[in-house]
């Protein structure tokens, strides 16, 4: 469901820099990919409050707001 057309390649040289755990990766990856929160819980067996917590952290570390600027930081690479 990659509809955002960011590659794996390109989501990793920009979200490494950020200092993200492997998990942490993983989930930014199927976020920017169009995936819901709902669904990325679905998919990794986790709950959906797990996956927020997640994005908390992900967005500070990137610092950015939210979901929309997150995803913005790949499209402009």
């Amino acid at each position: 469901m990659n509809d955002s057309k960011i590659t794996k390649k390109q989501y990793l040289n920009v979200a490494r820099k950020f200092g993200l755990t492997k998990r942490e990766l993983e989930l930014g990856y199927l976020k920017v990919s169009g995936f819901s929160n709902r669904r990325i819980a679905y998919m990794l067996g986790i709950s959906e409050q797990t996956v927020k917590n997640h994005f908390t952290s992900i967005y500070e570390k990137a610092w950015v707001p939210g979901r929309k600027e997150f995803k913005d930081l790949f499209l402009t690479q």
